[in-house]
């Protein structure tokens, strides 16, 4: 029902000084889709509305158990998702057949969550997989569905026991090397709770947040005839600019003023202002009012925390078999990401937030190819011809960005070979030449 995909689970974040041990908690990729909530006959946003998936989508999903997880289209394809989505005409059909329908979990099953694993391990194949596995059904409590009834466009997110703090950081290290958002711990034997909840935890090196859109301002240079960046506000009244991250087509058809967006970034200031904010999207499926209500602004503590956690620098394990997880090195030492020095609240010289491409299939999490996507699933936006999108001039490398979120040649940093920052995402956009003296 509407009002139970409201009230879905939701997590609090992990940090490296939060005082909670992983270990023993079950890990999954964190995934960058739109949550959804299947009641047995419709899907549902966490708005509440209906998603009106053409009836093929759902074929052979439980009836009298709820579900709920995530549609997805694959790593760095949130945008394109959302357009499916939202979108309601019959002919565009088939699109949904590019969507995975990625279910975490049996919100009305209950039973722990080890159970409620096995319930959904009975129904349907981990992600990658065609057909339910004897070593995934072993289970007393639920028989495996016959093949036949499998759904075709349904499959479990895979999960793995973390095995200590040093193997979830590995972990994380490669979902974002490889294009993820991050990872979702969950506590071990804890019940689905509808609300905000201490047994999830989301574990990122990067913040992100929701803001609605109060003005377009035009850009400079080669963006000098389309929107060079957005200006936000925050629920608890904070406003800066957005102007990272925007591909080419969403420039020149921006987000709607009034429309709710997502944006990431990785500190904020000493002002509370987010620094380097990195467009993610438009959101369809959250209400502002309601997210207002729920939205708790953040403290000159959050402002200080600059990085969530430090990474290990060295081949991870994600999702493979636990007995290779077991025999990993564990005490590779930690290389603790660099802070920037200053407090520029603007966001000129941030790198923009492109996607890290791989051909590496991590058990059928793998970030598909760019020349395998089809054409009809571009991302469709829509602007209002009645607003009037601001002249004003900013002198921001944000407008300077390429087509695709990032830089395909690396400009010089004003700050040259003298540069404090270590921002990886700067130095990916920057380069820092010696300035030689003249003899």
């Amino acid at each position: 029902m509407a009002s139970d995909a409201q009230q879905v689970m939701l997590a609090h974040s992990w940090t490296d000084d939060s005082g909670i041990d992983p270990t023993g908690y079950w890990m999954a990729e964190k995934l960058d889709g739109v949550r959804a909530y299947f009641d047995g006959t419709h899907f549902y946003s966490r708005a509440g509305n209906k998603f009106f998936a053409p009836p093929f989508f759902s074929k052979h999903l439980p009836k009298d158990q709820p579900l709920d997880g995530e549609l997805w289209l694959g790593r760095g394809r949130f945008q394109q998702c959302i357009s499916i989505v939202r979108n309601q005409k019959v002919n565009r059909a088939d699109e949904w057949k590019e969507m995975t329908y990625l279910v975490f979990d049996a919100p009305k099953l209950n039973m722990v969550y080890e159970k409620r694993l096995e319930y959904l391990k009975s129904i349907m194949p981990s992600y990658g997989k065609d057909d339910i596995t004897a070593s995934s059904s072993t289970s007393l409590t639920f028989s495996p569905v016959p093949s036949d009834k499998i759904p075709p466009y349904a499959r479990l997110v895979p999960v793995q026991k973390c095995l200590s703090k040093a193997h979830l950081l590995r972990e994380l290290d490669h979902v974002q090397t490889h294009g993820g958002e991050g990872i979702m711990l969950r506590a071990p034997r804890s019940r689905y709770e509808f609300k905000r909840s201490r047994t999830l935890l989301k574990v990122k090196t990067f913040f992100d947040e929701e803001a609605i859109v109060v003005a377009q301002v035009m850009g400079s240079g080669k963006h000098s005839h389309r929107m060079g960046h957005l200006e936000v506000k925050t629920p608890d009244g904070r406003c800066f600019s957005v102007g990272s991250g925007f591909t080419d087509a969403q420039r020149d058809r921006p987000p709607k003023i009034g429309t709710v967006i997502t944006y990431k970034f990785q500190e904020l200031s000493n002002r509370l202002n987010p620094r380097f904010p990195t467009f993610v999207g438009e959101r369809v499926d959250i209400k502002w009012v309601d997210y207002c209500k729920a939205y708790k602004p953040p403290t000159l503590k959050t402002a200080t925390s600059a990085k969530v956690v430090s990474l290990l620098k060295q081949n991870s394990l994600v999702f493979q078999d636990l007995d290779k997880a077991v025999n990993a090195n564990s005490t590779t030492p930690v290389l603790a990401e660099g802070d920037c020095k200053d407090d520029l609240e603007e966001d000129s010289e941030t790198g923009s937030s492109g996607d890290t491409r791989s051909d590496r299939n991590l058990d059928g999490l793998a970030t598909p190819s760019s020349s395998t996507q089809s054409p009809t699933s571009t991302p469709v936006t829509t602007t209002d011809s009645s607003v009037t999108i601001s002249k004003r001039k900013r002198s921001s490398d944000d407008d300077n960005e390429d087509s695709n979120g990032s830089s395909t040649k690396q400009e010089p940093c004003r700050y040259g070979a003298n540069c404090y920052r270590k921002n990886p995402d700067h130095l990916k956009k920057f380069c820092h030449p010696v300035k030689h003296a003249r003899a």
